[in-house]
């Protein structure tokens, strides 16, 4: 098994396409950094962070005043007002801005391109040696299809995990170089106190929970390009989900089988944020929903794909 899978990642990198996409997650990480840096010395110059905090208070208690906002809202804005205040009161500068920590978190949500390159890796992984005919090649060797189609499926999750490294790594080194050293604090409201946020494991949190998506995004690719052969259509299909994955769930949300939908839980940032897309679902019966789809996608590809006639 070991020997396939290096094989099948010597074959990876043989691919310009597989360089680029290396390059690509670099440089939307050191592209945003840049304009980043950009952006907050020309605030620095500007105003200083108490000056900046002061209008946050302000523009809070203007928002206060009105009553388009809900009970909630009117709370949470109370909440950022008693921060800000607690920072002015105590000199305690956000880390909000210009901080490893905050880049990071802003480049958390580039594991979306991470996923992508992934699933397109996934797509064409097997459907690529139908293609070009190297099917045939592939199955004469002395070891089952199980096998060869495992080396695939493990080639495809450990390139993901590889950008996934080099996302984590790049990013904290240009946040290193860019913004040096953590600064500031995070503040948070819990149960009526303020209290010092723990930065690095909510980020690691956020990592945890975005494995949801990039796990099921990968199969299910997979999957279609192991049994329709077109990576294409699989690339397509999946992206087509992954964008309207919410506008699907929220149309079909007045019906109960919108809960035993996989599209409904593949995003599990919704247990971060509390922002549910069906009420009543929980973390548990979300990760027992993507289990299931996981092995009726995963016992479909290797179906069609031990079973597939490639003679012709």
């Amino acid at each position: 098994m070991l020997k396939l899978i290096q094989n099948e990642w010597m074959k990876l990198w043989h691919k310009k396409g597989t360089w680029a996409m290396v390059a690509l997650v670099i440089l939307f990480i050191i592209g945003p950094g840049i304009m980043m840096k950009y952006y907050e010395t020309k605030m620095t110059e500007d105003i200083s962070w108490k000056e900046s905090e002061q209008q946050t208070i302000n523009n809070y208690k203007d928002m206060l005043a009105s009553d388009d906002f809900s009970s909630e809202d009117k709370k949470h804005f109370e909440d950022q007002i008693a921060i800000s205040e607690y920072r002015l009161a105590n000199d305690m500068p956000t880390q909000e801005d210009g901080s490893v920590a905050s880049f990071m978190s802003f480049t958390g949500s580039m594991l979306a391109l991470v996923t992508l390159f992934t699933v397109i890796i996934a797509a064409s992984i097997v459907s690529s040696e139908f293609s070009t005919g190297t099917i045939k090649m592939l199955l004469t060797r002395p070891v089952s299809r199980a096998k060869i189609l495992t080396s695939k499926l493990l080639t495809a999750f450990i390139f993901g995990l590889f950008l996934f490294v080099v996302n984590v790594v790049v990013s904290a080194l240009v946040g290193l170089i860019l913004f040096g050293g953590p600064t500031g604090v995070e503040l948070e409201m819990v149960n009526g106190q303020i209290v010092e946020k723990a930065v690095w494991n909510d980020l690691a949190y956020h990592y945890l929970l975005s494995g949801g998506d990039f796990v099921m995004s990968i199969l299910f690719a997979f999957l279609v390009g192991s049994v329709f052969r077109s990576s294409s259509l699989a690339i397509g299909l999946t992206m087509f989900l992954s964008f309207t994955g919410g506008m699907i769930v929220m149309f079909l949300s007045r019906y109960d089988i919108v809960k035993y939908i996989w599209l409904t839980h593949s995003d599990l940032t919704q247990y971060e944020n509390g922002n549910l897309m069906i009420e009543g679902i929980t973390m548990p019966f979300s990760l027992t929903i993507l289990a299931i789809y996981a092995v009726i996608f995963l016992v479909i590809s290797y179906l069609s794909f031990m079973k597939r006639d490639v003679t012709a």
